[in-house]
């Protein structure tokens, strides 16, 4: 575990230490209604956070550390919260409301552990250094954003492989979180004296800025009628990836590396289809 990981770990527990004592003393009602609606609102927040907020990467905005994914999990906090005001229940037996609120502490814990526990539940992939074209190819499907993070620093003239990428990003088997893989590019650009330049623009953008290379995360959308992507490339829908823009094509498209098939040319059509305006540079 990286000093960043148990650094951002320690804070976020002490956090939501707070945020329980401060609901569980301070913040709480004798009226039943409104504890029980608060501690509603947490639960809430907690599972809104989870579905639609978690993990995406302009976190790293507000939080530009390497350990944004743990400072940012909000879910921690909510469940926090709500384990503070299951203690004041009232009219509420003290065993039941001890179960709630030692199951709300566990899920607050359990949410800033995250990014651990899933890579012990699923242990990622060794990986490899495997390259084609300058393109570093990705030796399992769960290992496409390592893999376009050897590619980037390549470009960049920093050698570094998709198996020392895999534990950087905190990569399991399953793939790699997004702000995982902010934080292992941020460790390498940091070691070689630069930083990392969050992108959410357009692709004129992109294209007038004429600054390569750029790792991209990339998705089929459901429900693309252009069944070209899916039935010739092979593009799951709804799956994400990541590949990397490094310069212009010499057929006026932007040429690519992807670590599932080497160095190709995308048109802009193909950039507006697959790419949705997230992306990274090293500055």
């Amino acid at each position: 575990m990286g000093t960043d990981l148990l650094t951002a770990i320690v804070v976020m527990i002490l956090v939501s230490l707070a945020s329980g004592l401060l609901t569980g003393r301070y913040l709480y009602s004798d009226k039943g209604q409104r504890t029980i609606a608060c501690l509603a609102t947490a639960v809430i927040g907690m599972v809104f956070f989870l579905f639609y907020a978690s993990g995406q990467l302009f976190w790293a905005k507000i939080v530009p550390s390497s350990a944004a994914i743990i400072y940012t999990n909000l879910a921690a906090v909510f469940a926090a919260l709500a384990a503070g005001w299951a203690w004041r229940l009232p009219k509420t037996p003290m065993w039941r409301r001890s179960i709630m609120t030692v199951l709300l502490a566990c899920g607050s814990l359990a949410a800033i552990l995250w990014p651990l526990l899933s890579m012990a539940v699923r242990p990622p992939p060794t990986g490899g250094d495997q390259w084609k074209d300058g393109v570093a190819m990705q030796t399992s499907w769960a290992t496409c954003s390592p893999a376009a993070a050897a590619t980037l620093f390549r470009a960049e003239e920093i050698d570094v492989s998709e198996s020392e990428m895999i534990p950087l990003c905190l990569t399991d088997s399953s793939g790699t979180p997004t702000l995982g893989l902010y934080r292992g590019v941020k460790l390498i650009a940091n070691r070689n004296g630069h930083d990392v330049e969050l992108l959410d623009g357009s692709i004129p953008d992109l294209l007038s800025s004429d600054d390569w290379p750029v790792l991209l995360a990339v998705e089929l959308a459901y429900g693309e009628e252009d069944r070209t992507y899916v039935e010739q490339w092979g593009w799951i829908p709804g799956m994400g990836h990541s590949v990397v823009a490094l310069g212009r094509g010499p057929n006026g498209g932007v040429l690519i590396g992807d670590p599932s098939v080497g160095l190709e040319e995308w048109t802009e059509k193909d950039m507006e289809v697959l790419w949705h305006g997230v992306g990274l540079r090293i500055k």
